[in-house]
């Protein structure tokens, strides 16, 4: 596990000056972090995502072609096109990232770690294992994620 959270901190390192030169952050662009999530994640918004999960799948829709970087996914075991706009990828030590524009992504997975940095509507539902994982918005201290769907809007002033 220590192996695999150090990978994802290097990743995450060297995607940092990526995402900063391809996306501002504008005024009103909240910020989310998932450390260690075990349930569903839903991102409907505008921004950049970087993220992994230890196992489990995540499937991107990206409805506009050219408007960032379009998703880029690596450690996939399998890959499956829903539509010409929408894929899942699955397996183990799965990494992915889109980077501006807009998105709609879903992750069902265990060991989510997760960074969002935009606005958009998000819905965190924990697996109900009673240890599902952390989560913070806008810097906030971390809260455990809820094993119920929890819907907000992310942006600068959300709490």
């Amino acid at each position: 596990m220590r192996r695999y959270l150090l990978t994802f901190a290097v990743l995450a390192a060297l995607a940092l000056p990526a995402m900063s030169a391809a996306h501002s952050r504008g005024a009103n662009d909240g910020t989310l972090s998932v450390r260690d999530g075990r349930g569903t994640i839903t991102i409907a918004g505008r921004g950049a995502v970087i993220g992994g999960f230890a196992q489990g799948r995540v499937t991107i829709n990206d409805p506009v072609e050219g408007d960032g970087s379009g998703p880029i996914v690596t450690g996939d075991e399998w890959s499956k096109d829903r539509d010409a706009t929408t894929t899942t990828w699955g397996g183990t030590r799965v990494r992915f990232r889109i980077i501006g524009g807009a998105f709609r992504i879903v992750v069902k997975a265990r060991g989510i770690n997760l960074s969002l940095v935009g606005k958009g509507n998000v819905t965190l539902r924990g697996a109900g294992t009673g240890d599902d994982g952390t989560y913070s918005v806008n810097g906030e201290a971390y809260s455990p994620i809820p094993d119920f769907p929890f819907p907000f809007v992310l942006s600068a002033t959300s709490p």
